[in-house]
Protein backbone atom coordinates (compact mmCIF):
# COMPACT_ATOMS: atom_id res chain seq x y z
CA UNK A 1 0.00 0.00 0.00
CA UNK A 2 1.42 3.16 -0.68
CA UNK A 3 1.77 6.51 1.69
CA UNK A 4 -0.90 8.34 0.41
CA UNK A 5 -3.40 5.78 0.84
CA UNK A 6 -2.03 5.29 4.56
CA UNK A 7 -2.39 8.75 4.91
CA UNK A 8 -5.86 9.11 3.99
CA UNK A 9 -6.72 5.58 5.94
CA UNK A 10 -5.40 7.03 9.09
CA UNK A 11 -7.13 10.22 9.16
CA UNK A 12 -10.31 8.37 8.79
CA UNK A 13 -10.04 6.97 11.60
CA UNK A 14 -9.73 8.58 15.32
CA UNK A 15 -8.44 6.34 17.97
CA UNK A 16 -9.51 7.17 20.87
CA UNK A 17 -13.53 6.65 19.71
CA UNK A 18 -12.41 3.12 18.41
CA UNK A 19 -9.45 1.89 20.65
CA UNK A 20 -10.41 1.11 23.91
CA UNK A 21 -8.17 1.74 26.19
CA UNK A 22 -8.82 0.04 29.24
CA UNK A 23 -8.49 -3.68 30.39
CA UNK A 24 -6.46 -5.63 28.47
CA UNK A 25 -8.44 -7.88 26.58
CA UNK A 26 -10.88 -5.44 25.54
CA UNK A 27 -7.85 -2.90 24.43
CA UNK A 28 -6.04 -5.84 22.23
CA UNK A 29 -9.39 -6.65 20.70
CA UNK A 30 -10.33 -3.12 19.84
CA UNK A 31 -6.78 -2.30 19.01
CA UNK A 32 -6.13 -5.42 16.32
CA UNK A 33 -9.27 -4.10 14.48
CA UNK A 34 -8.32 -0.45 14.29
CA UNK A 35 -4.64 -1.48 13.15
CA UNK A 36 -5.42 -4.23 10.64
CA UNK A 37 -6.36 -2.02 7.49
CA UNK A 38 -2.99 0.35 8.46
CA UNK A 39 -0.37 -2.11 7.23
CA UNK A 40 2.33 -1.92 4.89
CA UNK A 41 4.98 -4.29 4.55
CA UNK A 42 5.51 -7.42 6.53
CA UNK A 43 7.10 -8.34 10.32
CA UNK A 44 11.15 -9.30 10.47
CA UNK A 45 13.28 -10.38 12.99
CA UNK A 46 14.78 -6.38 12.23
CA UNK A 47 11.39 -4.95 12.81
CA UNK A 48 8.76 -6.69 14.87
CA UNK A 49 10.19 -5.72 18.35
CA UNK A 50 9.03 -1.90 16.93
CA UNK A 51 5.81 -0.90 17.82
CA UNK A 52 3.57 -4.49 17.01
CA UNK A 53 0.77 -5.99 18.23
CA UNK A 54 0.44 -9.98 18.14
CA UNK A 55 -1.02 -12.59 20.32
CA UNK A 56 2.08 -15.76 20.80
CA UNK A 57 0.53 -19.00 20.97
CA UNK A 58 2.50 -21.07 23.16
CA UNK A 59 4.76 -23.48 22.72
CA UNK A 60 8.33 -25.24 24.05
CA UNK A 61 11.31 -23.70 24.18
CA UNK A 62 13.49 -24.36 21.17
CA UNK A 63 16.56 -26.47 21.99
CA UNK A 64 19.32 -24.09 20.78
CA UNK A 65 20.90 -20.77 21.76
CA UNK A 66 18.38 -17.93 21.28
CA UNK A 67 19.21 -15.13 18.57
CA UNK A 68 18.83 -12.59 20.67
CA UNK A 69 18.18 -11.92 24.72
CA UNK A 70 17.22 -8.37 25.54
CA UNK A 71 18.24 -6.75 28.06
CA UNK A 72 14.85 -7.32 30.71
CA UNK A 73 15.99 -10.97 30.04
CA UNK A 74 13.52 -12.44 27.32
CA UNK A 75 15.06 -14.77 24.68
CA UNK A 76 14.12 -14.72 20.77
CA UNK A 77 14.63 -17.58 18.20
CA UNK A 78 14.01 -16.62 14.96
CA UNK A 79 12.66 -18.96 12.37
CA UNK A 80 11.71 -18.48 8.85
CA UNK A 81 7.80 -18.18 9.51
CA UNK A 82 8.00 -16.44 12.98
CA UNK A 83 9.62 -15.87 16.00
CA UNK A 84 9.40 -17.79 19.45
CA UNK A 85 9.48 -15.19 22.71
CA UNK A 86 10.29 -16.66 26.15
CA UNK A 87 9.74 -14.63 28.60
CA UNK A 88 8.55 -13.90 32.40
CA UNK A 89 6.55 -11.03 31.37
CA UNK A 90 3.54 -10.60 29.00
CA UNK A 91 0.64 -8.54 27.79
CA UNK A 92 0.00 -5.18 26.96
CA UNK A 93 2.96 -2.66 27.60
CA UNK A 94 6.16 -4.46 26.54
CA UNK A 95 8.30 -1.33 25.99
CA UNK A 96 6.16 0.02 22.97
CA UNK A 97 4.77 -3.48 22.16
CA UNK A 98 1.51 -5.19 22.94
CA UNK A 99 2.13 -8.92 23.19
CA UNK A 100 -0.50 -11.35 24.35
CA UNK A 101 0.38 -15.32 25.13
CA UNK A 102 -2.68 -17.42 24.22
CA UNK A 103 -1.23 -20.16 26.92
CA UNK A 104 -2.04 -24.15 26.46
CA UNK A 105 -4.66 -23.98 28.91
CA UNK A 106 -6.63 -21.86 26.27
CA UNK A 107 -6.36 -18.47 28.40
CA UNK A 108 -4.73 -15.26 27.20
CA UNK A 109 -2.39 -13.11 28.66
CA UNK A 110 -3.36 -9.58 28.20
CA UNK A 111 -2.07 -7.80 30.76
CA UNK A 112 -3.32 -6.25 33.64
CA UNK A 113 -4.50 -2.89 31.91
CA UNK A 114 -3.20 -1.35 28.15
CA UNK A 115 -0.34 -0.62 29.32
CA UNK A 116 1.08 -3.05 32.00
CA UNK A 117 2.74 -6.41 31.31
CA UNK A 118 1.65 -9.76 33.87
CA UNK A 119 4.74 -11.14 35.40
CA UNK A 120 4.93 -15.05 35.47
CA UNK A 121 7.50 -16.58 38.47
CA UNK A 122 9.39 -18.46 35.18
CA UNK A 123 9.56 -17.71 31.71
CA UNK A 124 6.87 -18.82 29.31
CA UNK A 125 7.25 -19.09 25.56
CA UNK A 126 5.06 -18.21 22.11
CA UNK A 127 5.32 -18.18 18.71
CA UNK A 128 3.87 -16.03 16.08
CA UNK A 129 4.21 -15.99 12.52
CA UNK A 130 5.73 -12.92 10.91
CA UNK A 131 2.51 -12.17 9.20
CA UNK A 132 0.23 -12.25 12.42
CA UNK A 133 2.40 -9.08 13.71
CA UNK A 134 0.45 -5.72 13.28
CA UNK A 135 2.63 -2.62 13.16
CA UNK A 136 1.01 0.43 15.45
CA UNK A 137 0.71 2.49 12.76
CA UNK A 138 0.89 6.59 13.51
CA UNK A 139 0.91 9.46 11.40
CA UNK A 140 3.87 11.30 12.29
CA UNK A 141 5.66 14.44 10.52
CA UNK A 142 9.22 14.27 9.09
CA UNK A 143 10.59 17.49 6.99
CA UNK A 144 7.57 18.86 6.51
CA UNK A 145 6.12 15.65 5.36
CA UNK A 146 3.42 13.48 6.37
CA UNK A 147 4.02 9.76 6.91
CA UNK A 148 2.56 6.74 8.50
CA UNK A 149 4.75 4.64 10.19
CA UNK A 150 5.00 0.87 9.29
CA UNK A 151 6.75 -2.21 8.25
CA UNK A 152 7.72 -0.88 4.92
CA UNK A 153 9.62 2.17 6.39
CA UNK A 154 11.16 0.33 10.17
CA UNK A 155 14.38 0.27 10.07
CA UNK A 156 14.87 -1.08 13.40
CA UNK A 157 14.44 0.46 16.86
CA UNK A 158 13.25 4.02 16.53
CA UNK A 159 14.51 4.44 12.89
CA UNK A 160 12.57 5.19 10.37
CA UNK A 161 13.21 5.30 6.49
CA UNK A 162 11.47 8.27 4.27
CA UNK A 163 12.66 8.69 0.70
CA UNK A 164 16.09 7.39 1.01
CA UNK A 165 17.14 8.84 4.55
CA UNK A 166 17.00 7.40 7.60
CA UNK A 167 15.78 8.94 10.66
CA UNK A 168 15.77 8.29 14.73
CA UNK A 169 13.29 8.91 16.86
CA UNK A 170 14.68 11.53 19.92
CA UNK A 171 11.38 12.20 22.05
CA UNK A 172 8.13 10.60 21.51
CA UNK A 173 7.45 11.82 18.21
CA UNK A 174 10.36 13.87 16.94
CA UNK A 175 12.36 12.64 14.28
CA UNK A 176 16.03 14.04 13.38
CA UNK A 177 18.05 12.46 10.13
CA UNK A 178 20.83 10.34 11.28
CA UNK A 179 24.29 8.96 9.02
CA UNK A 180 24.23 5.58 8.39
CA UNK A 181 26.94 3.59 9.97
Amino acid sequence: MNQEELIRRIKEKNIEEEVVFGKGGQYFKSAQKYYADLQDGEASSENFFENTLVRYEECEKPNRKPDFESYSGSCYWYTKKGVVRGSDHWGCGIVNCDWALHTKEGRNIYGGYWTHARSFAKPRYGFAQWRDFLFKARLIEIDGKEVVTAFSNCKGRDLTEIDGKRYQRRLIEVFEEVEEE
